[in-house]
């Protein structure tokens, strides 16, 4: 019916306007509405294009299904396949009624649309003054401003439905607001679908995007290489030797903040923009938001544990960590789920901030985060902290993760570290005196853990809540909106350009 059989195979941008026009209309069928809107669907389109369009919006109209569609200017052919036709003029109703009832209906006016002229075209620059501004003000009139229905074609019983009375005039055939009384069944609301079947049918197309953006691909699998051994290199070695501790320590920390810009820079970059998609799919009820969220929270997950698996190993070769798959594993664990609540972090900032000012928000957000994270470190044990500054240092949940990946690898029972010939004092042989300089001697990495998770889910569940709130109209927003006109009304506001 649609005639896309042969393009099945073929991208979205890839595909001609028509084959564009006719997939928009495919996907506003995916749940079967009983009713259909759509914009402007035959323009851009050639004329042929564009008939094919109208027959198949009249073949759904045949079906049972009721199309409500914008079209500007059609031509007489196009024209014909129109039931009803509601013409507006500076926001007012000049005409609702059958197309070809315009003739009469201009006539009863006292105006006579010529005989090689496209009745539509000349109802629209009547509209449009091009015959005088006295026929506007008339035409709203004789149609009421749309509430008049003399001029609609009658249903199948021959009766002009949904008024209640109909008059020759039409004065009288207004829709009452008694008709609309009856709340609306909340059954009627909810989705056919399962939300698993939403959920698994999302995070397939997710998958299905990702995997055919391989220049994306490409992108990150070198980035993390490359970013894997500049880092490596500059940290050659410096795992076992006791001399090199506090380098260590900043290799951790390289980790730390590789894993906080990384996940969270192409969230603020993509995001945005992504966001006017949902509002389009999720405003036609295609699926819930949970399921969307849901699914995109998952389709990231892949990735972000293969790149995080080949970038950890690299560095910590590199560096010559202890051989121990234990503390490979709890450094691994750490540094993910940094990676995770980075993510959502960046996901919240893009959820209620454009583009300009998410990528603006995110590093400046950033910087407290990173100073907390290694604030009072290597002052030692006996250095006073005041409370406050350790329930700040505990909202940062980098210092969290600075605490987990040193209790990763100087912790449960490492072995002494190597002391170099040359060293008088090898004062970091033991990993105890390490952890003391660093005032991590009371850390727990179980802890750290869970912070981190706590830290995600919170971020995750608060992104979402934003989400939700910028796809509907909340309350605060109305309130806003009506402060404004009140200001405006009454108060003589101008604004200036500097």
């Amino acid at each position: 019916m649609l005639r896309l059989k042969r393009s099945e195979n073929t991208k979205a941008l890839r595909l001609s306007g028509g084959e564009r026009k006719r997939l928009c209309v495919a996907l506003e069928l995916v749940n079967n509405p009983p009713v259909l809107f759509l914009d402007e669907p035959t323009t851009g389109l050639d004329d042929l294009s564009s008939s094919q369009c109208m027959s198949l919006l009249k073949l759904l109209a045949a079906g049972g299904r009721t199309v409500i569609c914008s079209i500007h200017t059609p031509s007489a052919k196009i024209f014909e396949m129109i039931d009803t036709v509601y013409v507006l003029a500076e926001g007012q109703c000049v005409y609702q009624g059958s197309g070809s009832n315009i003739v009469p209906y201009m006539q009863h006016l006292g105006l006579s649309c010529p005989v090689t002229y496209n009745p539509a075209d000349f109802i629209i620059e009547v509209a449009c003054h091009e015959y005088g501004d006295a026929y506007q003000k008339p035409m709203v009139e004789a149609i009421a401003n749309g509430k008049v229905t003399r001029w609609t074609p009658p249903g199948d019983d021959g009766k002009v439905t949904p008024t209640k009375t109909d008059t020759t005039s039409g004065a009288s055939s207004f829709y009452e607001m008694e008709q609309f009384d009856e709340e609306i069944n909340p059954k009627l609301l909810q989705a056919k679908s399962s939300w698993w079947m939403q959920y698994k049918l999302l995070l397939c197309r997710m998958l299905l995007q990702m995997w055919r953006d391989k220049s994306h691909i490409k992108l990150k699998f070198y980035m993390n290489i490359v970013l894997a051994l500049i880092v490596g290199g500059l940290y050659v070695g410096v795992g076992r030797l006791a001399s090199k501790a506090l380098f260590n320590f900043g290799f951790m920390f390289t980790i730390v903040i590789a894993y906080l810009y990384l996940p969270m820079m192409p969230v603020l970059l993509y995001f945005p923009s992504e966001i006017n998609l949902l509002k389009r799919e999720y405003f036609n009820q295609w699926y819930r938001l949970s399921s969307y969220y849901a699914a995109m929270i998952s389709a990231k997950l892949p990735s972000m544990f293969v790149l995080a698996v080949i970038y950890l190993s690299i560095v910590y070769l590199m560096s010559s960590q202890p051989l121990e798959w234990f503390r490979f594993i709890m450094l691994f664990t750490i540094a993910f789920l940094t990676a995770l609540t980075s993510d959502s972090f960046g996901l919240l900032i893009s959820s209620r901030l454009s583009l300009v000012n998410g990528m603006f928000m995110g590093p400046v957000l950033a910087v407290p985060l990173i100073l907390l994270s290694i604030y009072g470190i290597g002052y030692g044990k006996d250095t006073y902290i005041s409370p406050i500054m350790r329930f700040l240092m505990s909202l940062s949940y980098l210092r969290h993760g600075m605490e987990g990946l040193v209790a990763a690898l100087y912790d449960y029972g490492r072995g002494d570290t190597i002391c170099e010939d040359t060293e008088m004092f090898c004062m970091f042989k033991k990993s105890e005196f390490l952890l003391i300089f660093l005032g991590f001697e009371n850390m727990h990495y179980l802890w750290s853990v869970f912070c981190l998770i706590g830290f995600y889910l919170l971020f995750t569940i608060s992104a979402y809540v934003m989400i939700r709130q910028r796809l509907k109209k909340s309350s605060s927003n109305q309130t806003f909106a009506y402060v404004l006109q009140l200001l405006t009304k009454y108060f003589n506001f101008t604004s200036y350009n500097y």
